[in-house]
């Protein structure tokens, strides 16, 4: 039944639908990965219906403690839980290819005449409205989870601590402690059998397509020097996609490890051009790891960009997508189920307090406070698309700001 139920639900969700989906959000999703999550909430949960808010939470769970980056590794998982791997894939490049091109361009600017486009006004309405959103999505998410005190406890000290400390550790912390409280507070051996027998895994269809990856990762290695700026080619693979697998906690918990070794130790940037690279990285939508565009279009043009930008989000993808189906093969035990009860309580913690971190970087005055309040309202109460609401506050932007 369990099967029939997921094929069912899996065969709603056209390619097509998820590949023009997520183009959307890529091209909306300013403000970090919780902001995407929060789009991707409203837009998949909310007004689509096409997924459970419950896996949507184990993927920013999954995602948090694992290395890369958050925001393009929960697309990654939800396109794979809707549509098997041709969804990973086509929500993947749908997800970043708006911010590529985006920032493709603007460093073809920047190195041309050495200066970045006028956006300011443009950001100052699209994060009020991007603060809202995240808001908005962190109260619908708690209204339906947390229904114990332990799980709105949870939820508080998660977000104290994340918003008053912050980093990659206590991240990890918090899930950790969050996952042993919910295993034994939260624990009921009555759920034993309730669901049936799991779903037995084929792990072995796996083997061809892990071995087609690598192939295809060392054909890429070794092509590397029948192109143009081939040295530099085979530094931006090799570095990008080792980087992409040692980095956690985020895109600001790393802009310093990220500035040592790009300017300090291989000498790419200079200083002012990887501050500048960062911002254009904030100021587009998109991942803030889409500055590795940048420093690829610095060291090798075009290509270079392309290269940087594939070896640095598809490795943790893959990562993420293969951990996805052990998340699935455990959720099965009762004692795991409880573990994640006592999760989900505190990732919505984390999503309140990253409405307090992007709330800090929003300019004072009664513009941005009057779009905060307008954009609450139009997404609790009339469920609007947030691509339509952050589109609007962007325009709002620009003409009033």
């Amino acid at each position: 039944m369990q099967r029939i139920q997921s094929t069912a639900r899996a065969s709603e969700v056209s390619l097509r639908y998820l590949f023009f989906t997520f183009l959307k959000i890529g091209c909306t999703s300013f403000g970090g990965f919780m902001a995407l999550v929060a789009v991707v909430q409203k837009q998949l949960v909310d007004i689509d219906k096409r997924l459970k808010e419950e896996d949507l939470l184990d993927a920013v769970t999954l995602a948090s403690v694992l290395p890369g980056p958050v925001a393009v590794n929960v697309v990654a998982y939800v396109g794979y839980k809707l549509r098997g791997m041709a969804g990973s894939v086509l929500a993947f490049i749908a997800i970043l290819l708006p911010s590529f091109l985006l920032v493709a361009g603007l460093s073809w600017l920047y190195f041309t005449y050495g200066r970045l486009p006028a956006v300011k006004s443009l950001f100052a309405g699209v994060l009020p409205a991007v603060t809202a959103l995240i808001f908005s999505v962190a109260i619908g998410m708690a209204k339906k989870n947390l229904d114990t005190p332990v799980a709105v406890v949870l939820c508080i000290a998660a977000a104290l601590a994340v918003a008053c400390i912050g980093g990659f550790a206590v991240t990890l912390g918090v899930l950790a402690v969050a996952a042993c409280i919910g295993g034994t507070l939260l624990y009921r051996p009555e759920a034993a059998g309730i669901a049936g027998a799991p779903e037995k895994k084929r792990t072995g269809k796996w083997l061809f397509p892990a071995f087609a990856a690598a192939a295809c990762m060392v054909l890429l290695i070794f092509g590397v020097p029948k192109i143009p700026y081939a040295g530099v080619s085979f530094q931006l693979f090799s570095v990008f996609s080792v980087l992409s697998l040692t980095l956690f906690g985020g895109g600001y918990v790393v802009i310093p490890a990220l500035h040592e070794l790009f300017v300090e130790n291989l000498g790419w940037l200079t200083s002012a051009e990887f501050a500048d690279g960062i911002a254009i990285g904030q100021v587009t939508p998109g991942p803030i790891f889409i500055t590795a565009a940048f420093i690829g279009y610095k060291a090798a043009g075009v290509s270079g960009a392309f290269l940087a930008t594939v070896a640095f989000f598809v490795p943790p993808a893959v990562v993420m997508v293969a951990m996805s189906r052990f998340v699935a093969a455990v959720k099965s035990s009762p004692r795991v189920k409880a573990m994640f009860r006592g999760i989900r309580p505190a990732v919505i913690g984390m999503i309140f307090a990253s409405v307090f971190t992007i709330g800090k970087t929003v300019e004072s005055g009664v513009l941005p406070v009057t779009l905060f309040l307008g954009v609450s309202i139009l997404s609790v109460r009339y469920k609007i698309s947030p691509v339509y609401l952050i589109c609007g506050a962007g325009l709002l932007g620009v003409l009033l700001f």
